[in-house]
């Protein structure tokens, strides 16, 4: 298959065209959904001042410029793979080894920290509008870093493919960040996408499957997104999702026989009885 040929061949530039693909999904996004200045508020109808409720709420959150990237990244993401043959060994498959699944408790256990000072939720459609959008953003995520370019830079080493994914999905993040928003919001993203991603990584590689990535990125980032954090809350949130998600991943692939716990897929059960 051609991308398989050229990934074997080329993961690294593979890894850089795909990233590029994604800033072009960005900006096709944005002109999808363009954000026009209002010239005369007194001219917008009496709705556009109305907060949406119920299933408006949702539907609204839905229609973005950012949601829409979400899923074309998703949709990107699963042709290459499909394209490349590589449903299995990119992660979508059982964990082969249940009990690593032990490990995802650093992230839940920052997660959960994060609620501790309390959560604003503003009613049941608040809520679900903000998992869906969480979700949509991890899988779209997930696909591409720890599944299809995982499974290009993998076979060089887990720590390699670690580093470069990490790396990469911060340049996303902040080239996608810094072109709509203020620089410190734009830097502390990049942070948290390319230190994240020392953790989720390594968890892609103990537990030989992407699910449970998908888990634990998607329940500290719903947490981040609810939370009311306090000055003390926020900088310890801030140390254990920078530093601390470094710190864990590479923990998580210290040395060769802690990493021979792991690997791209579930290994295929033997024929000898």
């Amino acid at each position: 298959m051609p991308v398989r040929r050229f990934a074997s061949r080329r993961p690294f530039l593979l890894s850089v065209l795909v990233t590029l693909a994604l800033f072009g999904l960005t900006f096709a996004g944005r002109a999808t959904f363009p954000r026009r200045p209002v010239g005369n508020i007194a001219k917008l109808p009496q709705k556009a001042f109305e907060t949406p409720t119920g299933f408006d709420l949702i539907l609204s959150d839905m229609k973005s410029p950012d949601t829409l990237f979400w899923a074309l990244e998703i949709l990107l993401g699963l042709a290459l793979l499909l394209w490349a043959g590589w449903w299995g060994e990119a992660g979508f498959s059982r964990p082969s080894r249940w009990r690593n699944l032990r490990l995802l408790w650093f992230p839940l256990l920052v997660g959960a920290l994060t609620l501790s000072s309390g959560a604003f939720i503003s009613g049941p459609a608040s809520l679900a509008s903000g998992f869906l959008t969480v979700l949509v953003a991890t899988l779209g995520e997930e696909i591409i870093f720890r599944g299809l370019l995982w499974r290009a830079l993998a076979p060089a080493g887990p720590v390699r493919a670690v580093i470069l994914t990490s790396l990469l999905s911060g340049l996303l993040v902040l080239g996608r960040t810094v072109t709509e928003g203020p620089w410190p919001e734009a830097v502390r993203l990049t942070a948290l996408a390319v230190c994240g991603g020392f953790t989720y990584g390594a968890l892609r590689w103990r537990t030989t499957s992407i699910w449970p990535v998908i888990l634990a990125h998607t329940a500290f980032a719903f947490a981040i997104s609810i939370a009311t954090l306090g000055s003390v809350t926020y900088r310890l949130m801030m140390l254990l999702s920078t530093l601390g998600f470094i710190a864990y991943g590479l923990y998580l692939l210290r040395n060769q026989r802690v990493r021979a716990d792991g690997g791209l897929m579930k290994p295929a059960p033997s024929r000898v009885r």
